[in-house]
């Protein structure tokens, strides 16, 4: 099988586009401020402490892999907000109606020290949220 000239120029064409889009993508998250996250998921609904619990150390000593929690008995939707990251928004969990318990388990990245929001909308349409202030050594967000 021979490869013509236009054949290598599909196939490069093919990967420059492949190669872009994950970029292209990635920017159009990272533009999405702390404000505009969380007002995307509040809306118009009234927002309460308590109800949520948010697990985190209080301190790490590597950004790279922070263990996190959120517990939120009842909860519809849950998302956990990093103010400090390139792109705020690090998790978005809708519970169906078969869901046993409303808690998530999971590792993030933290770029530097902040506070983590986790808020939780309830079945009622009301919002419920958790703040917890972790310092971070070494970020883990370049």
């Amino acid at each position: 099988m021979s490869v013509t000239r236009r054949d290598a120029m599909r196939v490069g064409a093919g990967a420059l586009a492949g190669f872009a889009m994950p970029a292209r993508a990635q920017h159009g998250q990272s533009e999405i401020t702390p404000e505009q996250a969380i007002a995307a998921f509040v809306g118009d609904a009234p927002v309460s402490d308590g109800g949520v619990t948010l697990t985190l150390p209080d301190l790490v000593e590597d950004g790279y892999r922070v263990a996190v929690e959120i517990d939120a008995p009842g909860a519809a939707e849950v998302v956990l907000i990093a103010p400090g990251n390139p792109v705020p928004q690090v998790l978005a969990v809708t519970f169906g109606p078969m869901a046993v318990v409303q808690r998530v388990s999971t590792r993030m990245r933290l770029g530097q020290t902040q506070e983590v929001l986790a808020l939780a909308r309830m079945p009622d349409g009301s919002v419920r949220r958790a703040i917890r202030q972790v310092d971070v050594v070494v970020g883990g967000c370049a």
